[in-house]
């Protein structure tokens, strides 16, 4: 059930959206006695217990409401003595009542010893809570029943706009999905605990994402980044990365056991990502994910040069070193951390007067790569372990068609 706030005569008006018998549309205009002026809040507060009045009503009388009564109360003293105030079958008490602020971290407690949840997730949905549901709607002092939809649309427009806390820029269409997704779960659970009847997120609007365009390396350019970097420390890691199309969690998370030296393979089954802390995690982001490459010899002689590289570091540092399964790593055994890889990387870039790219780009220049060569989306998709061949086609369109139109020019006479 819809309605909303509307002015009249210098006074505001609950408008609720109902349907007669029949089923056809009609508006019910019910005066909250509330002068216009500072009042908005708690005409928008009446309208909700309205609703809330409504949508009881319209459940006690309906079909499956009176067969339940009849079932259980068969007697006319029966149907009698449930037919009590609405409250007492749906207790919507504005005395428990309380803060949406409060009811987020109920909520985030909730999902935190649920265990059907992955940390670094929790971890993504912490941060969103305290960096930008809490403080907007603590500082307003929100209760749960006066949210209404045009508010939380005006949270998620505030954060298009300049959510970003750093930079005051955009926040990330993923970041205001989540914000989206989060707030609708605290509002089931608001309704589940019986503070109100209706989910004031369900008509909130995101913003239409727009299409990205990757950047990327071409080949040129990937052999100009393997000449300059060739003596440095993270050269071996990002050859790999290039070469497999990895994410920056799967090729931190190689260990010793995904490396068959004898059949000559590389297996993609463990993960190292980062959000509030560092996760290691024995598995992958999809089950597409989970993949065996060969293992060519220049790839070989790096993990070769890095298990070298393990046996002088225990031998220098003894019981300081950090021993562990992990192939890139520091001297003295920790593994590099993902935000160290990211920081290096682009310091190697402009060290080197290199195009700025993340590192993550790396992944997409191993897709231009394989599209120059000749191979197709569903080849680049099984590659990069894609779970669907059109998040393929939706990130790496473009390139394809670039080598269309080399096709085309090459064969056009």
């Amino acid at each position: 059930m819809t309605g909303g706030v509307y002015e009249k005569n210098g006074k505001y008006y609950a408008v609720i959206n109902l349907k007669d018998e029949n089923g056809k549309r009609k508006k019910k205009w019910i005066p909250t006695g509330l002068d216009v002026k500072n009042n908005k809040r708690k005409a928008e507060a009446f309208l909700q217990t309205k609703i809330r009045e409504y949508e009881s009503q319209i459940f006690l009388s309906s079909e499956s409401t009176t067969a339940f009564v009849e079932q259980f109360a068969p007697t006319t003293e029966g149907i009698s003595a449930l037919q009590m105030p609405i409250n007492s079958i749906l207790p919507i008490d504005d005395k428990i009542d309380i803060l949406l602020s409060d009811m987020v971290l109920e909520w985030l407690s909730e999902v935190k010893n649920g265990n059907n949840i992955e940390l670094n997730t929790y971890q993504f949905y912490e941060s969103l809570c305290k960096n930008h549901i809490i403080p907007f709607f603590e500082a307003k002092k929100y209760s749960i029943s006066e949210i209404t939809t045009e508010i939380l649309q005006e949270f998620i427009d505030s954060k298009q706009k300049n959510g970003n806390q750093k930079n005051k820029q955009p926040l990330s269409p993923r970041s205001l999905k989540h914000l989206k997704v989060i707030l609708n779960q605290v509002f089931k659970k608001a309704i589940k605990d019986r503070i109100i009847t209706y989910n004031p997120c369900t008509f909130v609007k995101l913003p239409k994402q727009q299409k990205s365009i990757p950047n990327f390396y071409n080949e040129e350019q990937l052999i100009t980044l393997f000449d300059r970097i060739r003596t440095e420390e993270l050269y071996p890691l990002i050859y790999v990365t290039v070469m497999y199309g990895l994410r920056r969690s799967e090729v931190l998370g190689l260990k010793w056991d995904s490396v068959n030296f004898a059949n000559k393979t590389v297996t993609i089954k463990h993960t190292v990502i980062r959000f509030s802390e560092v996760i290691e995690k024995d598995g992958t982001k999809t089950e597409s994910s989970y993949r065996t490459y060969p293992l060519p010899p220049e790839i070989e002689t790096i993990f070769l040069k890095q298990k070298e590289r393990e046996k002088r570091g225990i031998k220098k540092y003894g019981e300081l070193y950090e021993e562990n399964d992990y192939i890139f790593k520091w001297d003295y055994g920790k593994p590099y951390a993902p935000d160290f890889i990211t920081r290096k990387f682009s310091r190697l870039l402009k060290n080197n007067d290199l195009p700025i790219i993340r590192f993550h780009d790396l992944r997409h220049s191993c897709a231009s790569l394989l599209l120059s060569k000749g191979f197709t989306l569903k080849d680049i998709q099984e590659w990069l372990g894609h779970s669907d061949i059109e998040i393929t086609a939706n990130i790496y369109t473009h390139l394809d068609q670039e080598r269309k139109k080399n096709i085309m020019s090459s064969i056009t006479i």
